[in-house]
């Protein structure tokens, strides 16, 4: 009862932020942050979370900055950072900020291409 009770308050806390849940793959959970989705003629830019299953180096989940070009299906990443705990508590294990990093193509049947659709597909 209590574990249910702290997992509706964290889905509670994460739909307040924003966060939109669009993939579990089983090892991390993909979320996208609906109300930081900016659009700049084909560009459009969008915060996203995954919450890991399990730590890999001592992290457990992270948020990056992401932008799409949505005519040419590419993306690059603007910064991020990554957390030693799930949902993006604990400490800061490291970040980066590169707004000028390297665009590259989106591939087909990845969750990143999952997520240039949600978010190509709210231009207007």
């Amino acid at each position: 009862m209590r574990a249910c009770l702290l997992g509706m308050l964290l889905v509670s806390n994460l739909a307040q932020a924003g966060w939109v849940l669009y993939g579990d793959n089983g090892k991390a959970e993909f979320y996208y942050d609906d109300q930081s989705i900016v659009t700049s003629g084909a560009t459009v830019s969008v915060w996203e979370m995954l919450s890991y299953s399990f730590p890999l180096n001592g992290v457990l989940s992270n948020r990056s900055h992401k932008e799409y070009n949505c005519a040419l299906q590419q993306f690059r990443n603007l910064e991020g950072a990554f957390y030693s705990e799930t949902y993006l508590k604990g400490q800061t294990v490291s970040s980066s900020v590169d707004p000028e990093d390297t665009w590259r193509p989106v591939v087909e049947g990845t969750r990143n291409n999952e997520l240039m659709q949600i978010v190509c597909g709210k231009q207007g």
